[in-house]
């Protein structure tokens, strides 16, 4: 039995630098691992985690907005579904906020023409980057019973605090134009400390057996299995999702 070693948090959604995902490169505080070494750079739940703690708030929006409901009309649409398991735009909202406040923070107000290594626009880029990451979310959640994980009362009630805290630090004009609800942060929280969970006790179990235990192994050998699980599951999106387009306001 191979002796089990410190494991390192996920990497990172979009996922971003490397989102998710590629973006998702650590901001996303996530397992760096690059597919030409065996070490991916992807992970966007992550980065996109980092950005909860750093908006950027100098764009201008209409006070008048600010005592006007979050808009519902589709909210509750089911934009990504993992087999039986969804992701709805109240969530994305939230994903599409702060991946606008991390371009915008690092290239200036219109980042979404600029050209990527791989030939697309930063928009599109950005988006790929953010599907990947929503997809690996659900996956990996899916697996939390065959880990015996799940989150506490107590943890539960941290992802709620937190979401509150941070929807009354936006302030209500921004939540209105972003369309962005308490409900959906506290979601959106609530998955990602799942996913880690079940990424650590993967890891723990991934280590009983291994004969090399070191970070960068069990990460590899993580997304080898991952990618085993991707191909046993449906993956559908709504028609909404094409009509989503990065780096737009509401």
């Amino acid at each position: 039995m191979a002796k089990k070693k410190n494991k390192t948090g996920l990497m990172v959604i979009l996922l971003i630098g490397g989102i998710i995902i590629g973006v998702i490169a650590a901001v996303l505080v996530m397992t760096m691992i690059n597919k030409k070494t065996g070490i991916e750079t992807k992970e966007t739940s992550q980065i996109i985690e980092t950005q909860t703690e750093t908006e950027t708030k100098a764009e201008t929006f209409d006070p008048s907005t600010a005592d006007d409901p979050v808009p519902t009309e589709e909210m509750d649409i089911a934009v990504i579904k993992v087999n039986d398991q969804t992701v709805t735009m109240r969530e994305v909202n939230v994903y599409l906020y702060q991946l606008r406040d991390f371009y915008t923070s690092q290239y200036g107000e219109s980042p979404w023409n600029r050209d990527m290594e791989d030939g697309t626009k930063l928009h599109e880029y950005a988006k790929v980057q953010l599907h990947e990451g929503l997809v690996r979310t659900e996956i990996i959640n899916s697996k939390a019973g065959e880990y015996g994980v799940s989150l506490t009362d107590e943890e539960k009630q941290q992802c709620a605090d937190e979401a509150k805290t941070y929807i009354s630090d936006l302030g209500a004009a921004i939540c209105q134009d972003f369309a962005l609800t308490e409900d959906g942060v506290r979601i959106m929280k609530e998955k990602q400390a799942l996913s880690t969970k079940v990424y650590n006790a993967a890891l723990d179990k991934l280590a009983e057996t291994a004969e090399d235990t070191s970070d960068e192994a069990l990460a590899r050998a993580f997304e080898e299995m991952y990618e085993t699980w991707k191909g046993e599951y449906t993956i559908t999106d709504d028609p909404i999702w094409n009509n989503i387009v990065i780096g737009s306001v509401g």
